[in-house]
């Protein structure tokens, strides 16, 4: 089971920072060690290293988008998967420069529009209008009326081509692929890649299916909110934290197409042979929840998130602040804190538009009545009938201030609910001295920022940032390295080849959050 422990580590995190800026990097580092000068020019130089560390980005994208235990429990899912757009567009961008650099440098524009090219020149521009169509699709996706399963299948369908057209290229066009510490590389690199996409795509999910969980119970909470039980096989034991969230998907189902979806795990580890999810019906997929019978199997992947306050142990106290379905991963804590007997003290702030559409109303009343675990607990609605005697309208400074009063510096504060509550409590909170190191909270998608100012989204863009600036500076530097040869007029040597580059085309992979924009509560 995933343990307290697993919090994440400044070393881990920088270690696994480290290795994979030198694994996008590679490349160009092996490049220069296998060939140290060139005669080409300076341009030249840096179109082949923006040719080369885009490869290497995009080869690591499927490491990125592998949900691998072993980055997962470093980062959260969600910001590798943010971190994993990013550097996705950073491989747009450098291999886009590629071909434009390479003309200018050679002085040649015919390698961008000629037609009288070697077939390996056109497998590099065949990838690069690939890539253009694949920007298309992924931006337009919407308006293209794509599903999301139909946008996922056309988007792995060009990832893998673009990057196969671009390997074909660079194994044959560039120069440096002639020698053999890069050709190996290149094995090595590609052969990664491809066991993480086969692994992830295939093998896996098969070995999820030989074992699935199966519906016990579909249990109505409010008029759009339903909880699905599912029971494992026997002696079948809960492997998450509280606030943790996995992937459902209903293979034989015959209310619900067998796609894969996120939900947050409404239930306690605590629990004995079961798991829960609560869910809102708000989109295609949701709304057919209730029609899911006992009995359905179920492919369940996770957990996944650190979204729990088991990671946070020097934290004293809680403060937590949800809207509408956000509810489900507090549950889950408050339920576990329940079960554990915490005596840590929870104020509890609950936006809803009625009072028929609070969540687990009951539950949350005998908790706070038998103070198990200690919680103070405030509703507060938007749209309530004149019989309603709490409080009224929206989470907004004022409340906060009057209902949570001071917040210490060893309380722990977790936000979950739709995008444009979470970004003003967090600003509101961060006003007030609230560190962001308090703040805890996940996006609705996972494709979403929603938190800027949370400690993971500060601590992925500031590795974002760092990443693109040391690319930008080890490109010019080995440019200017061996480009000096070219300068000098002697002691160079000459690159293995042609100097066509080493790539053009890209992808970043599997970016998308389900179809419906949410969270791991699905809302």
């Amino acid at each position: 089971m995933n343990s307290p422990g697993e919090i994440r580590q400044p070393f881990a995190s920088v270690l696994l920072a480290t290795l994979y800026f030198v694994a996008i990097v590679s490349p160009v580092l092996v490049a220069v060690l296998a060939v140290p000068q060139t005669d080409h020019s300076l341009l030249s130089e840096i179109a082949k290293n923006c040719g080369l560390v885009g490869i290497g980005i995009l080869l690591l994208q499927f490491v990125l988008a592998g949900r691998l235990r072993w980055i997962c429990n470093v980062f959260s899912l969600s910001e590798v998967m943010l971190f994993h757009r990013s550097m996705g567009l950073l491989a747009i961008a450098l291999l886009l420069l590629h071909p434009v650099l390479l003309a200018a440098g050679e002085g040649d524009w015919s390698l961008i529009y000629g037609w009288s090219q070697p077939w390996y020149i056109w497998a590099g521009k065949l990838a690069l209008l690939l890539l253009i169509a694949h920007i298309v699709v992924s931006v337009f996706r919407t308006a293209l009326k794509l599903s999301y399963e139909r946008w996922r299948m056309t988007h792995d369908v060009l990832a893998v081509s673009i990057i196969g057209l671009t390997l074909v290229h660079s194994w044959f066009a560039g120069g440096d692929l002639q020698t053999w510490p890069m050709r190996s590389l290149w094995i090595l690199l590609g052969g990664a890649a491809i066991f993480v996409l086969v692994w992830h795509r295939w093998i896996r999910p098969m070995k999820l299916a030989s074992q699935p969980m199966r519906v016990v119970e579909v249990r109505q909470e409010t008029p759009d909110v339903w909880t699905l039980r599912l029971a494992g096989a026997e002696n079948w034991t809960a492997d998450h934290l509280p606030g943790q969230f996995q992937f459902m998907t209903f293979p034989d189902s015959r209310a619900i197409p067998p796609e894969e979806h996120h939900f947050t795990i409404a239930s306690s580890p605590t629990a004995q042979g079961y798991v829960e999810s609560t869910i809102k019906a708000s989109g295609d997929f949701t709304r057919k929840i209730q029609s899911i019978e006992p009995d359905d199997a179920v492919i369940v992947q996770g957990a996944f998130g650190h979204f729990s306050h088991l990671r946070h142990a020097n934290e004293d106290a809680f403060v937590f602040v949800a809207g509408g379905i956000g509810v489900t991963p507090l549950m889950s804590m408050l339920r576990h804190m329940r079960d554990t007997g915490s005596g840590k003290h929870v104020r509890f702030l609950y936006a809803n538009r009625t009072a028929a559409d609070i969540v687990f109303a009951n539950e949350l009343a005998e908790m706070q009545a038998t103070q198990s675990p200690p919680l103070t607990l405030t509703h507060v609605l938007s749209n309530a009938d004149k019989s309603w005697s709490g409080e009224r309208g929206h989470i907004d400074a004022e409340k906060i201030e009057r209902l949570l009063g001071e917040i210490e510096s060893t309380t722990g504060v977790y936000v979950c609910g739709p995008q444009a509550m979470t970004k003003q409590v967090i600003e509101v909170l961060r006003d007030r001295g609230v560190s962001h190191r308090r703040i805890h909270t996940e996006s609705f998608s996972l494709a979403h920022d929603t938190a800027p100012t949370s400690a993971g989204s500060l601590w992925r863009r500031r590795l974002t940032v760092a990443t693109v600036l040391m690319v930008v500076v080890l490109v010019f530097a080995v440019a200017l390295w061996r480009a000096d040869g070219a300068s000098g007029g002697k002691g160079h040597q000459h690159s293995h080849g042609d100097s066509h580059g080493s790539s053009d085309g890209g992808s970043h992979e599997d970016v998308s959050p389900s179809e419906e924009t949410h969270d791991h509560t699905d809302e």
